[in-house]
């Protein structure tokens, strides 16, 4: 939960702040990455490994943030619009 409010701001995500790996995925594919406490999206990475590698290591960064909560992106296409 520490890290929460600086990966909705653009940093990296690093191997300490992953506390959960749900499905299997490839380096390169695009993963959601979910706050802990109430599993809402707060940004969209590339995977720099598989997840059976991300598994494995526990330090060093592990998925390059390329959208966020708050970016130009997300507030034009993340959130929600009212009618």
């Amino acid at each position: 939960m520490g890290a929460v409010a600086h990966v909705a701001n653009g940093a990296q995500i690093m191997r300490p702040g992953v506390t959960q790996i749900k499905n299997s995925f490839s380096k390169g594919d695009l993963v959601v990455i979910q706050d802990e406490k109430f599993g809402k999206a707060i940004a969209i990475g590339v995977a720099e490994m598989t997840s059976s590698e991300m598994q494995a290591v526990s330090k060093g960064k592990v998925i390059s943030n390329i959208h966020y909560v708050g970016d130009t992106f997300w507030k034009e296409f993340g959130g929600t619009k009212s009618s």
